[in-house]
């Protein structure tokens, strides 16, 4: 007689559906845990929660994906990953064609080096003070103390091929004079010292220097109270809005109509 192998027939999967009321009791849970025993961890999630409450409760400033800044999703940035705003900053600057781009605030360099690398025929302007002894004497407020225990501005750039059209110049932000530059910067972007008395009048001086078509950036709009409390004070004053480009810290005004209306 011939055997047969029976094939049991395949079992039926069970199906689970998890929705958010399933998992919200151990989320819960899991956060009063870590803000109790983490420092850190609370630090850092409360953080995160007001940076997002004042996202949210922005007046005047419009919030919008980066999906929704036209064309985008056909750039490539060459650069290194471990800080995202300067990608996104690079690719703005090449949907934008930019030939000319002023910086206010150097640092060591990375955010010039960046945009001459993705932009090989532009120029690049970056400003910074001169020395730490300038700190002492500056005309406004500063912020980040840190950034003056060391002094390497202009170090990411010194020696590469980039650096022949990067421009360093030295003086302070609130004094220097931005009449040589008058209507002729396709880019100006806003990281120098972050207080409301410096973006203020950095923020002036950008408007003086862009050209027809020209885009301001500032960095960390959503990390400093000075930067966030100004661009909600002027954002209804100006022809065009101010967006936030969601999950980043930076902000946006565009004489360019760079922004796909929202359906």
């Amino acid at each position: 007689m011939p055997k047969f192998h029976v094939v049991p027939p395949p079992r039926k999967r069970r199906v689970r559906h998890v929705g958010i009321g399933d998992i919200f009791l151990n989320v819960v849970a899991g956060v009063l845990g870590r803000s109790m025993g983490d420092g850190r961890a609370r630090h850092g999630f409360l953080k995160s929660l007001w940076t997002e409450t004042k996202r949210f409760g922005a007046p005047n400033i419009v919030n919008v994906e980066l999906t929704r800044i036209r064309g985008i999703d056909g750039v490539t940035v060459d650069g290194p990953v471990w800080r995202h705003c300067p990608l996104v900053l690079g690719a703005l600057a090449m949907l934008l064609e930019c030939e000319t781009v002023f910086e206010f605030g150097t640092f060591r360099g990375d955010t010039a080096w960046l945009l001459a690398h993705n932009l090989p025929s532009a120029r690049i302007y970056t400003l910074d003070l001169s020395g730490p002894g300038e700190v002492d004497t500056a005309e406004l407020e500063l912020t980040d103390p840190e950034y003056f225990t060391t002094w390497d501005r202009g170090a990411r750039f010194r020696g590469t091929p980039e650096a022949r059209r990067i421009h360093q110049l030295f003086g302070d932000t609130a004094t220097f004079d931005f009449a040589p530059f008058s209507g002729k910067m396709d880019l100006v972007y806003i990281d120098a010292s972050h207080s409301y008395s410096y973006v203020r009048s950095d923020t002036e001086a950008a408007f003086g220097m862009l050209s027809e078509t020209g885009s301001i950036v500032w960095d960390d709009y959503t990390h400093y109270p000075g930067i966030y409390a100004y661009l909600n004070e002027i954002a209804p004053s100006l022809d065009g809005p101010i967006y936030h480009l969601l999950g980043t810290r930076l902000a946006l005004y565009s004489r360019w109509d760079i922004i796909v209306p929202d359906e």
